[in-house]
């Protein structure tokens, strides 16, 4: 039964993907398609984006210095990460290069597997490593991954409020900054009245058949353990300083990705006007294309919903696929050789031993 499920899920992760990485190339006409204007034949695959060969002009002119410092961006934003998640680690599990290693090496898993699995494969590897509970290293993941979703709120407002995004696109920004709110919140009221928080979900849950409420009951509390942390005010600030500087970091990296693809000139008066804006508003797009469970590796996906953003500001498709492909290739490439180098390295396996908790 549950491979069945985990079967279904792959499945429907990859269809997601191909759907997406479809939108990469074509420029569907659901409208005509309805009205019988066009055929279906027609409607979805007559009217391409790009040809190759204005794909690879676009590429192979690209100002490489750029992209050259957008790489050096990358591997400072990889540091900074894992120090920020050395933090959240229990005092005296992993050492700064042990957590840099193990967070490598379930980035290399989440390219190389689908649904983003490496963040559990990452819990195992730190298991493997010193001995801590997958479940409480899931819970610094699931802390970190929360961290990363407060402090994107910003930079989510600054690109509505400097930008008329589509009614839509404003609509479901705000729908997940109130998520991610109240899910930052209840996060906060663990902290402090952890008994009355579990309380208060176990009576959310109540509509869920015993079985199932127990379970996600116990989950929630294995992986909400290591929240006590934040009760420290100097962790806190450093925390908040370092993720900050990670988003900014990223943001910086969507400036330069559209000088490197000439993409801030007159010919393209919407970012030229503000490209400030025009970054932050792709930071939203790219991080939504990463984060969607696909296929391994968001290889569809981050291209798809890339493109499609990229149209908002009227870049032709082979500028806007140029881009996607360029800088999904320097985030998956790195991640990639570096995980699997450090996974030779410290003799792991995808094999998932038993555990003694």
């Amino acid at each position: 039964m549950a491979k069945g499920r985990q079967a279904t899920r792959i499945v429907i992760s990859i269809v997601i993907s191909l759907f997406f990485l479809y939108l990469t190339f074509w420029a569907p006409r659901f409208g005509a398609l309805f009205r019988g204007e066009e055929g279906i034949g027609r409607a979805l695959f007559s009217h391409g984006r790009f040809n190759l060969a204005d794909l690879w002009q676009a590429m192979t002119t690209a100002h490489w210095s750029y992209i050259a410092a957008i790489g050096v961006l990358y591997m400072l934003g990889l540091a900074l990460r894992a120090w920020r998640w050395h933090l959240l680690l229990p005092h005296g599990t992993l050492n700064y290069g042990q957590s840099f290693a193990a967070m490598m090496v379930g980035y290399m898993a989440n390219n190389l597997l689908p649904l983003r699995m490496g963040e559990f494969y990452r819990a195992q590897v730190v298991w493997q490593m010193c001995g801590l509970s997958r479940s409480s290293a899931m819970g610094t993941i699931v802390l970190e991954r929360t961290l990363d979703l407060f402090f994107f709120l910003p930079f989510v407002a600054g690109a509505m409020l400097l930008y008329p995004l589509p009614s839509a696109l404003k609509t479901a920004g705000i729908t997940g900054a109130v998520v991610i709110l109240l899910l930052v919140v209840f996060l906060v009221w663990m902290v402090f009245q952890r008994q009355q928080a579990m309380a208060a979900l176990r009576f959310m849950l109540s509509v869920l058949p015993s079985r199932f409420r127990e379970k996600a009951i116990a989950l929630f509390d294995k992986f909400t353990t290591g929240l006590s942390a934040l009760r420290d005010i100097k962790l806190c600030l450093r925390l908040t300083v370092y993720s900050l500087a990670l988003w900014v970091l990223y943001s910086t990296v969507m400036y330069l990705m559209l000088l490197a693809m000439n993409l801030t000139g007159p010919e393209i008066p919407s970012i030229a006007k503000d490209p400030l804006a025009a970054s932050l508003v792709l930071l939203v797009i790219t991080t939504i294309g990463f984060v969607t469970p696909s296929a391994p590796g968001a290889v569809g996906t981050y291209h798809g919903v890339t493109v499609l953003g990229l149209s908002l500001f009227g870049v032709p498709g082979d500028q806007a696929a140029g881009f996607a492909i360029l800088l999904h290739a320097m985030n998956f490439l790195p991640l990639t050789g570096i995980g699997l180098f450090f996974f030779w390295q410290q003799g792991l396996s995808f094999r998932k031993p038993a555990e003694t908790e």
